[in-house]
């Protein structure tokens, strides 16, 4: 994107050459690929940001949001755009969102009934949330959910005593 500073114009150039004038005209770069945020410190349950379950236990989801610029809206949000998107822009909204939402449910609820329902639910939420600063939400993965060490070994406990009593 090209910015006129004089008139404060923008112009969106693809894959060409593109003349900028030093003083006149300012040039932002922007990437159209689908890009992948991926929360590393909400991953692990004893990790440094962990996520809490309706009963305070912490926990860690293995989660991956991809997102790509609209390109339609380019030249109107490009004035706005930081230069580092994913970590000025997509991480907070992902955080805002995820953190409140995995506190609805309980740990075995996360862990196998409402998967589907809570990866529906987050992306209800982030997509319009991102769609105002021109991101186009592609999809959101929710994989390995890890769980408190003295939970896993009571759900362990849990069925090595239902495989006894079988």
């Amino acid at each position: 994107v090209r910015v006129d500073r004089l008139s404060g114009e923008s112009s969106v150039f693809r894959d060409s050459s593109v003349i900028v004038l030093p003083g006149m005209h300012e040039l932002h770069v922007f990437s159209l690929r689908d890009q992948t945020y991926r929360p590393l410190e909400m991953s692990r349950a004893n990790g440094p940001a962990p996520l809490q379950s309706l009963e305070g236990l912490s926990l860690g989801v293995d989660l991956a949001v991809r997102y790509a610029i609209d390109p339609a809206k380019l030249a109107t949000t490009s004035a706005r755009l930081p230069d580092n998107i994913s970590h000025e822009i997509v991480e907070p909204a992902v955080q805002g969102i995820i953190y409140k939402t995995f506190s609805r449910y309980t740990v075995k609820e996360i862990f196998s009934s409402k998967r589907q329902d809570i990866q529906q639910m987050i992306e209800a939420e982030l997509k319009p949330k991102l769609a105002a600063d021109g991101i186009i939400l592609k999809a959101i993965q929710m994989g390995k959910v890890d769980l408190p060490e003295d939970y896993r070994r009571g759900m362990e406990s849990l069925l090595a005593e239902e495989l006894a009593s079988e």
